[in-house]
């Protein structure tokens, strides 16, 4: 898939798949592959090696493995997009491995305790699309946030089609989308808490990691922001809001959060997260299996 291609793909929600691991802490390739094959039915773009996916946990040799897995689990069906991290070098690699496993854009993840200057920043863009030939999705996160005039660089390299704004940065967001326009696709990291806000200045798109728990409620929010009926939106929302506030309650329950409730629910994984993240206590565990019937799913463990 050319970038061209990918751009206009990046519209409703985005589903951010998490990395199962087996008990004995190996990737579980084909645990990864049915939380994929789930993750079609909403029709939309599925990212792998995100952040829910742990990639900074995933071994190279794992990182190719599960691009790999869930490609052949999407078979064409939506477009698949891989998160890649690390360095430049590592990075490109895995961008050319990424392509080659038939994956159909790349988000660009942050960077580890580095911070670029602006032009490394357009080498390290441009060299993930001169190792792939496929769409960059520029990442803007709490502790990698972009300024407007970095984002108008980023916006001159070929490949650049989308921006994933999870800083909160609205203003930034309208910004950017105002100079940049129809060059790139407006992705919101901001979840299904703030589709109104993100909307209202022309977000495209939104991601999701709730999806892999209450799939039905999460393409609920997008039909209805989708269809103008923000009320119906607010009411979706404020279900969704306790669930969000136990992900936000402590470091690396965002992910912790996601992978516990599909354990609960008897999907792949089984709550295990590698470290340095942890598993949720078991008071949060207790307050999570209490969450779900708010979210319309049922426990089976």
């Amino acid at each position: 898939m050319t970038p061209d291609d990918l751009r206009p793909m990046l519209r409703g929600v985005i589903a951010f798949a998490p990395t199962p691991f087996t008990e004995d802490d190996r990737l579980d390739l084909d645990g990864l592959a049915r939380i994929v094959d789930d993750l079609v039915a909403s029709g939309g773009p599925i990212a792998v090696c995100g952040a829910v996916g742990e990639y900074p946990a995933l071994d190279l040799d794992e990182y190719r493995a599960a691009m790999r897995s869930a490609a052949d689990a999407v078979a064409g069906r939506v477009p698949l997009i891989a998160g890649i991290g690390h360095g430049t070098r590592i990075a490109a690699g895995l961008a050319a491995d990424a392509a080659r496993a038939g994956v159909d854009g790349l988000m660009v993840d942050p960077f580890w305790f580095a911070e670029p200057s602006d032009d490394g920043l357009v080498a390290h863009h441009r060299a993930l699309f001169d190792a792939s030939g496929l769409g960059l999705i520029v990442f803007s996160t709490k502790g990698q946030e972009y300024r407007l005039e970095q984002l108008l660089r980023l916006a001159e390299v070929d490949g650049v089609v989308a921006l994933k704004e999870e800083a909160g940065d609205a203003e930034l967001f309208a910004a950017a989308r105002a100079r940049i326009g129809g060059r790139w696709a407006w992705i919101s990291g901001m979840a299904e808490l703030h589709v109104a806000r993100y909307a209202a200045i022309g977000a495209d798109a939104f991601t999701s990691g709730l999806i892999n728990v209450a799939p039905d409620l999460t393409r609920a929010v997008r039909d209805e922001a989708a269809a103008g009926h923000w009320d119906r939106v607010g009411a979706l929302v404020e279900r969704i809001r306790p669930f969000a506030a136990l992900r936000a309650k402590a470091p690396g329950y965002s992910t912790a959060v996601i992978k516990e409730a599909m354990a609960i629910l008897g999907r792949p994984g089984g709550g295990r997260v590698r470290p340095p993240l942890s598993r949720l206590t078991v008071a949060d565990r207790e307050h999570l299996r209490g969450l779900l019937p708010s979210l319309g799913v049922a426990a089976v463990a």
